[in-house]
């Protein structure tokens, strides 16, 4: 059966986590690192990641977590990966990475 997973980014803002919970959402994907020159000046961490995950676990939302690539070259490729690898430090997940 499938399950009612949702992926949030800084583009749904700040978001109604309880809303969430009672809407029977069983999971939430979390953007991690983006590449965005215009606002953000290249490799970002989403400035909504830590409030999502911190939000989400509050109310026991199992969380998994990606980065969007725009990786053209390995190098770029390792600085996305190190920054992603940065931001999920020390979190706990119940769904893929």
């Amino acid at each position: 059966m499938a399950k009612k997973i949702i992926d949030v980014a800084r583009y749904q803002g700040n978001i109604d986590w309880d809303k969430v919970k009672a809407a029977g959402i069983e999971g939430a994907l979390l953007k991690t690192v983006s590449t965005n020159y215009t606002e953000f000046g290249g490799l970002y961490i989403d400035p909504y990641f830590e409030r999502n995950y911190a939000e989400a676990k509050k109310r026991g939302i199992p969380v998994g977590a990606y980065y969007y690539t725009y990786a053209q070259d390995l190098g770029y490729a390792k600085k996305e990966l190190a920054l992603f690898k940065q931001a999920v430090a020390g979190k706990q997940f119940e769904l893929p990475l």
